[in-house]
């Protein structure tokens, strides 16, 4: 897995908003002083608690891809029908473009796909005015 130090720094920074989170094996989390990048286990999942302030959830692709399409359920569309355009250009980054329903979501200059989609996400989740 590719995180990038940014990434898991962001992650790290911004674990409160995933408290809720249940674990399953397979999740990607920081704990530790530094934080240190470890998976759960199928013998770990009740020891790693996402409610703890000294554990950081870290979303991996599968993670940010299915929360995208829970993102756009709930506003109504359908996620069998969006178009998901993603780029990757080495001297702008990375670059995205969601349309679903009437919507279109889009975010560039990402170092990485993790970030791309989490902000992705971050756009998606704010209530159209």
């Amino acid at each position: 897995m590719a995180f990038t130090a940014q990434y898991l720094e962001r992650c790290w920074k911004g674990r409160g908003r995933w408290r809720g989170k249940q674990t399953y094996p397979g999740d990607w989390y920081l704990a530790g002083d530094p934080p240190q990048l470890h998976v759960v286990g199928e013998a770990e999942v009740a020891q790693v608690d996402f409610h703890s302030a000294d554990i950081a959830f870290v979303p991996d692709t599968d993670d940010l891809l299915e929360l995208i399409n829970h993102q756009i359920r709930a506003s109504g569309g359908d996620p069998a029908k969006k178009s998901l355009t993603i780029q990757c250009d080495s001297a702008g980054g990375w670059s995205l473009i969601i349309e679903y329903g009437n919507r279109q979501t889009g975010v560039a200059r990402q170092e990485s796909i993790h970030s791309l989609l989490l902000y992705a996400l971050y756009q998606m989740a704010v209530p159209m005015l």
